[in-house]
């Protein structure tokens, strides 16, 4: 019995189709990194900001919370304009044009958490939002087309841009949605860890330096040690953000620094200290006994932390 190969993913041909305009993929990137930049050279001024736009006091994505107000506005409103075209109803026509003005508030926020978060998108994902947020940009512009026809007793007009404006807006969701559960953006990078609960030996005292951060595998988990002055510390090693490698990060006082995309964790509790990131690292509590560096996995909740 043979099988026929699978069709391809349209997710996967939208990829192809975007590599093949030329230029673009390094202009998206730029873009993002351009943006990324600026949050960074700003300080902690600028990078506490765009923590409140990336959500990382919410503990997900602010931006998939507020694009619901004007797809959601958005949608409605193309419901009530085809009542209002099939019936006449001026009550429908009322509901109608509320909803896009109400949608057209909502996308300011949503688009710049958008913009927040395409700052630190990973580079293979990068033409894929950059599309996003134009087709967004486009049907926002659209939308105000149609509020000023409306108002211009052009309603025909009005009704036949928001339409046009909702099929945009539509593609873009598609594309958002295939971002996150294809190339999983905005999601947590991070695996639950395995392993059970006890203590585990994971480097002689004597195979870490002062100052050295190494990974150490326990099961098929990932942690990464660190030793200072006075402790060892234990955390996830992978970043919840997009999966960089924070052993490689910079470290300063108990806060480590991916080197990807710049979150920062507090490494005595796994913590997120600067976002892009808004899922803690795995945490770990930590001992040296009989000349071996041990750690212990604590749950979400625990209060302990580290001792070694």
């Amino acid at each position: 019995m043979t099988t026929s190969p699978a069709a391809p993913h349209l997710g996967a041909n939208l990829e192809q189709l975007l590599k093949a305009v030329p230029g673009y993929n390094q202009a998206a990137q730029q873009a993002s990194v351009a943006i990324h930049n600026v949050v960074l050279g700003g300080g902690e001024a600028t990078r506490t900001l765009a923590d409140l736009l990336h959500g990382t006091w919410l503990g997900h994505s602010l931006h998939a919370v507020l694009v619901q107000i004007p797809v959601g506005s958005w949608s409605a409103a193309a419901l009530f304009d085809l009542i209002a075209v099939a019936s006449g109803s001026r009550n429908a026509a009322w509901a109608a044009d509320a909803l896009i003005t109400l949608g057209v508030v909502g996308a300011v926020p949503a688009a710049i958490t958008g913009i927040a978060d395409y700052s630190a998108i990973r580079e293979d994902a990068a033409a894929e939002a950059g599309l996003h947020g134009m087709l967004n940009g486009a049907a926002l512009g659209l939308f105000l087309l149609s509020l000023a026809a409306r108002r211009g007793d052009k309603r025909g007009l009005g009704v036949l841009l928001s339409l046009t404006a909702t099929a945009l807006s539509g593609g873009s969701a598609w594309i958002g949605g295939d971002m996150v559960f294809r190339r999983r953006v905005g999601v947590n990078f991070n695996e639950e860890p395995s392993h059970g609960e006890g203590w585990i030996a994971v480097l002689s005292d004597a195979e870490l330096a002062e100052g050295e951060a190494r990974r150490v595998l326990i099961s098929d988990d990932a942690v990464m040690v660190y030793r200072d002055v006075e402790r060892v510390y234990a955390i996830g090693a992978f970043c919840s953000h997009a999966g960089g490698p924070l052993e490689d990060g910079t470290i300063s006082g108990h806060c480590v620094e991916c080197p990807w995309h710049h979150s920062v964790f507090d490494m005595r509790d796994g913590s997120v200290v600067h976002g892009p990131a808004t899922t803690p690292q795995a945490r770990y509590e930590t001992r040296r006994a009989n000349g071996k560096i041990e750690v212990r996995l604590l749950k979400p909740g625990s209060s302990e932390r580290q001792s070694a």
